[in-house]
């Protein structure tokens, strides 16, 4: 999708928009949780969402290199 072309259907219809999903008209946005730190912290990581309006494939990105560092620390890997 990052390239402008959906994976799924071969279009180049894609469209991105930086932090492009929402909760709701009273939420806050959603974000990619790394780790709590106590209560008052969270750490958390930015992104980028990417449709395709031909037949509406969506993705999104983590777009912090160091966020995906910390991820990849903290969270457990897929095997």
């Amino acid at each position: 999708m990052k390239n402008g072309k959906c994976p799924k259907c071969n279009s180049s219809t894609v469209y991105k928009c930086t932090r492009g999903i929402d909760w709701g008209s009273k939420s806050q946005w959603l974000e990619v949780w790394i780790e709590e730190t106590d209560s008052r912290t969270n750490q958390w990581a930015g992104f980028d969402s990417y449709v395709c309006s031909n037949c509406g494939y969506f993705e999104t990105y983590i777009t912090d290199d160091a966020a995906i560092n910390e991820i990849k620390a903290k969270w457990e890997k897929v095997i």
